[in-house]
């Protein structure tokens, strides 16, 4: 009897294992992938238009985002600090600003903005209004200039009254009347084959003929997945007034035309951080419920990309200052860091120790750190 009750222990134990490991293989099959990175802080500022009269399940609404991003299998290494992911409405957009304004060597900084806007506050005074969102322009650019990352995500670039300073940062604008469309979508071309937003773990399924030399992109078979249904955006143009601009996703559909802008990056020269652009996102299921699905991979892959693109500065001490006092710190704590979860702020570059790289980046961000 003893024999026999081991023996079926033993094998309900051996299933519970196996089960246990089905459900993680499922885990990690349905789950966007990204490279190995330290810890991440983002910041979200949203609001909700809905033109299309979508049901709460299918409309990306406020809330939404910050949902997503701490579910399993986002691929995303947030940080445990509180409010490490912080969604604050468009009403509230002060709260942005002041989070915005803090040091980047801060363990209480940002590391990526994600800007999810449709419109300028609404619950003041226009003068009011007016001067709470060009507050909150100023520390975008600030954060841009000190090295943060922005993604500007699906409505952001779209033009309402007010919006025109932070349009003008993100580089690109839509404007007029959308299109929902449910039977063709739109096909999302991967104009920037090289890139890490449109590369890393994006599934293609085919190849079409493009080219649109208005926006720099040569005539050339590139890869193309269809999303549908989708919101089109049938006038969204590069501002006339951007720098450094590289288109990253456009589309093909005919209508007012057969070439659209979807996805770009936008930097200007004195920032150390880069705007990131994405336009699909309307429909929930696609943009955000689908963790393996494109839509959220280049969104996951747009926020790898942005919070790595700039070294931190080493301000250590918070004063916008990168001197002396901040040197004496970062040799006091010469090889001190052995795990980057715990981290002393003088590794730099994030490999788990200070060391000589770290004095290097130092002694290049020497003097203003924005």
């Amino acid at each position: 009897m003893h024999n026999f009750v081991t023996s079926i222990t033993a094998k309900v134990q051996l299933f519970v294992m196996a089960v246990g490991a089905v459900v993680i293989f499922s885990q990690a099959a349905f789950a966007a992938d990204l490279p190995k990175h330290d810890p991440l802080r983002i910041l979200i500022v949203s609001d909700q238009v809905n033109p299309h009269g979508l049901p709460p399940e299918d409309l990306t609404q406020p809330g939404d985002i910050s949902a997503a991003l701490q579910m399993p299998g986002t691929g995303l290494n947030i940080s445990k600090e509180p409010d490490s992911i912080l969604e604050i409405p468009t009403n509230s957009i002060e709260m942005a600003t002041k989070a915005l304004g803090v040091s980047l060597c801060s363990p209480n900084a940002y590391d990526v903005l994600i800007y999810f806007c449709h419109r300028i506050p609404n619950n003041g005074s226009a003068k009011d209004n007016t001067a709470r969102q060009e507050a909150f322009v100023d520390a975008v650019e600030n954060y841009l200039i000190a090295g943060g990352g922005m993604i500007s995500f699906h409505h952001g670039s779209y033009k309402t009254s007010g919006k025109d300073s932070i349009q003008s940062i993100i580089g690109a604008t839509a404007v007029a009347s959308v299109v929902w469309d449910t039977i063709d979508g739109q096909n999302v071309i991967n104009v920037s084959p090289e890139h890490f937003v449109t590369n890393n773990s994006v599934e293609y399924t085919d190849q079409v003929i493009y080219s649109d030399p208005d926006s720099g992109v040569p005539m050339s078979k590139y890869e193309f997945f269809n999303n549908t249904p989708d919101e089109r955006y049938l006038f969204f143009d590069i501002n006339n007034d951007i720098d450094e601009f590289e288109v990253l996703f456009a589309s093909n559909y005919d209508q007012i035309g057969t070439t659209h802008l979807l996805g770009f990056t936008h930097k200007r020269p004195e920032w150390n951080g880069i705007v990131v652009g994405y336009q699909p996102g309307e429909y929930q299921p696609n943009a955000l419920d689908d963790l393996d699905g494109n839509n959220f991979q280049i969104l996951a892959n747009a926020i790898y990309y942005v919070s790595n693109f700039a070294t931190p500065c080493a301000d250590f001490n918070g004063d916008g200052i990168v001197d002396e006092a901040d040197l004496k710190y970062l040799l006091n704590s010469w090889g001190q860091c052995s795990d980057k979860g715990e981290c002393c702020l003088a590794d730099i570059n994030g490999d788990g120790t200070v060391s000589t790289q770290d004095l290097l980046d130092l002694l290049f961000s020497w003097g203003d750190c924005g």
